[in-house]
Formats: structure tokens, C-alpha cells, sequence
């Protein structure tokens, strides 16, 4: 069976830095960061996950998406800013006080549960489903 998936849809990376390194281990770890944190692919999600991967990486660039998306609700849905700043705040703390997801090395370790991975890391929320 054919997906239409292809292998080399990304163009490749050269690493030549730590730095490198660093970012290209972000690009391709950042679906898994998803699954492990719990965190949904929508806007919401996406905004959780940047917080989250602000505490553990201090990337300037989670910073610039989190003040996008504060500035994007601010015109569309002033509203719901204080719901959204909570679940920032939320998934922040969460990245904090959990085991740094950089140095996991989730392809080793494909037949680990996500139950496993959650608990080892310390990842606990209420939007958890296990």
C-alpha cells in the first residue's frame, strides 16, 4: 500500500555546528514532542508546545511564535487572551519541570509506551489521555 509519502519531501540539513545540530534535532523531533506532551496540532496546541519548548530550549524563535500568536488573538479574539495566556503559563511551567526532551533519543526507543515515556520524563497535565 502507498501513502504518497515521500522520504526526501524535506530538503536535507547540513550540520556543521552544534548549533546545527540543535536545530535540526528540534525539526525532527517536533511531532514526537506533540505525541509525548500531549499538546494538539491546532493553533492552541502549536502555542502550548512552543512555551513548552521555550522553557527547556530558550530558542528565540518560540518566543517570536508565542508573541504572534498573543498579538494574532489580541485582534481576532480578545476574548479568549486570558484563557490563551493560561495555557501558556501552563505549558511553560510544564517544559520546566520536566526531563529535557533534547536529550532523548526517541529512535532507540521505538517500543517504549507513551505511558513509559510520559512517566520517565515527568510529564503530567490534566489534557493528558493515556
Amino acid at each position: 500500500m502507498s501513502l504518497n509519502f515521500d522520504p526526501n519531501f524535506y530538503r536535507s540539513i547540513q550540520v556543521n555546528s552544534d548549533t546545527d545540530y540543535l536545530l535540526l534535532r528540534l525539526r525532527q523531533t517536533h511531532d514526537i514532542w506533540h505525541i509525548v506532551t500531549g499538546f494538539g496540532v491546532d493553533v492552541m496546541g502549536e502555542l502550548q508546545l512552543k512555551a513548552f519548548e521555550l522553557s527547556q530550549s530558550r530558542r528565540p524563535l518560540a518566543i517570536v511564535l508565542l508573541l504572534g500568536g498573543l498579538f494574532g488573538a489580541l485582534f481576532s479574539s480578545p476574548l479568549s487572551l486570558g484563557s490563551l495566556w493560561e495555557e501558556i503559563v501552563i505549558a511553560y511551567n510544564l517544559g520546566k519541570n520536566t526531563r529535557p526532551f533534547l536529550a532523548q533519543k526517541w529512535e532507540l526507543a521505538w517500543e517504549k509506551s507513551l505511558l513509559v515515556w510520559r512517566q520517565e520524563l515527568a510529564i503530567v497535565h490534566s489534557n493528558l489521555e493515556n
